[in-house]
């Protein structure tokens, strides 16, 4: 970035953080083409998850293979590409995966941009952050989701997917330079069981009066018109789907899955918040990512989409905070 901060010699370092979301970091792509559009660069990137895994792929030039490779992931075969075996605290070995990208591998220190991937080390806690050594090595540990991914041996250290410390790594973007930090959080709008969320207790009451209201009209049916007639039968069915969604929701009963799922996305939501209030981005963006699966790949066109959509509805705000 060529943009002085308030008439000093000093330039504004523009810095993006990609937070953690498996198949929803299809949105990090739509981020990046939209910054293309308008003519942006990062000069930082701090990265978690798939996060580190999209920023690495975009600075190295291989976010189109990467984008290749992915689209071919499928709700059911998700894990194809990977091996299986029960060893260094998961269920899958990842490396296999990541060595379609070797050719593409670089040191961190050689980058054009500065680039961090936050990760998590079992043996202490605390969040870790990758600067240096190979950037591929980097983005595998930072994704080593737990117990389904082997941790990555580092430095005398084991290591798992930064998101259980750090799912949009604000501090790190701020500690690698940038002065302006553009967020993208992937969990900010989780994926809740919406349908356990009670009905409002009106709507059985509502149900009542609409059917006494209905005998009434019955009592007067010459007298009134066919439209308003239509309306009140429309009003009847109306009250009792709502009745019928109700009962749906009393009797339904959360799978394992589902809630694996939907406790994932609401540790990170509350995990990035408390971040957030003490290193604050300048501009959070927040895709409408509630209705994505972690392993819906599958539906690249539509994240992208929203990722783009997002980003270029701050466009102004983000060129004003770096003019």
């Amino acid at each position: 970035m060529n943009k002085s901060l308030h008439g000093s010699d000093h330039v504004k370092k523009f810095g993006l953080v990609l937070g953690s979301g498996a198949a929803r970091g299809w949105a990090h792509v739509g981020v990046l083409k939209g910054l293309e559009e308008i003519g942006l660069r990062p000069d930082v990137i701090a990265g978690c998850s798939v996060g580190a895994l999209v920023g690495g792929a975009y600075l190295v030039g291989a976010l189109k293979e990467f984008e290749a490779w992915a689209r071919e992931l499928k709700p059911l075969s998700a894990l194809q590409s990977f091996a299986f075996s029960v060893s260094r605290g998961g269920l899958v070995d990842a490396a296999p995966a990541f060595k379609a990208f070797e050719s593409f591998d670089r040191r961190i220190e050689d980058l054009p941009v500065r680039y961090g991937a936050v990760a998590a080390d079992l043996g202490t806690g605390e969040e870790v952050w990758l600067t240096e050594g190979s950037l591929i090595e980097a983005a595998r540990a930072s994704s080593a989701i737990p117990v389904l991914f082997h941790a990555v041996r580092r430095d005398a250290r084991w290591l798992v997917d930064g998101a259980i410390a750090n799912p949009a790594p604000v501090n790190l973007a701020r500690a690698l330079g940038a002065d302006v930090v553009v967020s993208v959080d992937l969990n900010a709008v989780p994926r809740v069981l919406d349908r356990f969320n009670p009905p409002p207790p009106v709507v059985r009451g509502a149900a009542v009066s609409a059917e006494k209201h209905e005998g009434q009209v019955a009592a007067t049916t010459a007298t009134v018109s066919a439209s308003i007639a239509k309306l009140l039968e429309d009003t009847r069915r109306l009250v009792e789907l709502q009745i019928e969604s109700a009962k749906a929701r009393s009797r339904a009963r959360p799978h394992l899955f589902e809630t694996a799922y939907a406790a994932a996305d609401i540790f990170q939501m509350h995990l990035a918040r408390a971040h957030a209030q003490t290193h604050p981005p300048d501009i959070a963006l927040a895709p409408d990512m509630r209705d994505a699966l972690p392993t819906a790949f599958d539906r690249a066109d539509e994240f992208i989409a929203e990722g783009r959509r997002a980003l270029l509805e701050r466009r102004a705000e983000i060129e004003r905070l770096l003019s």
